[in-house]
């Protein structure tokens, strides 16, 4: 899936848990970090056509299991002490993880069944990256998103508004 629809579906997921600003830029960051995880290490490689082999062979492996992602949003839930900042950060990274992974599942090369190897993979094969199915599902998320969340998606814009930088 493309970035964008990573981090609209986990956006509109984090507006449906009610997560507060903090854990919406996390939920944000989470839905691309695996794959920003993978580019980072395709980084190790020396040359350009190197990174491209290392990121072709470690891409939606180990940094796209669910457990990883599932263990981090279980632990912000049930983990008692944290401080609110610190629990909002995890359960939006955890998410946004989830997210990420859920939408992976649903194109052909699908995201891994065990933690340290890319096969055997779980895939629904409903779409491929930047296909016009994925597109569809975009739509249907935003749609989702606005149907059911317009009041919360109105109140974030506000807030970000009355935000200023400078």
């Amino acid at each position: 899936m493309k970035w964008i629809t990573h981090q609209i579906g986990a956006v509109s997921l984090g507006l449906a848990w009610h997560l507060p600003l903090p854990g919406l830029a996390a939920i944000c960051a989470g839905a691309v970090l695996p794959d920003m995880l993978d580019m980072r290490i395709a980084g190790l490689a020396a040359t350009r056509a190197g990174r491209q082999r290392l990121f072709n062979a470690v891409h939606r492996g180990g940094t796209h299991w669910m457990g990883w992602w599932l263990a981090l949003w279980i632990g912000a839930l049930s983990v008692s002490g944290l401080p609110d900042m610190l629990r909002e950060l995890a359960l939006g990274l955890g998410l946004g993880g989830l997210s990420h992974v859920f939408l992976d599942m649903l194109t052909p090369a699908g995201v891994p069944l065990l933690p340290h190897a890319r096969r055997p993979a779980v895939s629904l094969k409903i779409c491929a990256t930047g296909s016009l199915g994925e597109y569809c599902i975009l739509a249907l998320i935003v749609g989702a998103a606005w149907f059911f969340l317009r009041d919360d998606i109105l109140s974030l814009a506000r807030r970000l508004h009355r935000i200023t930088l400078f």
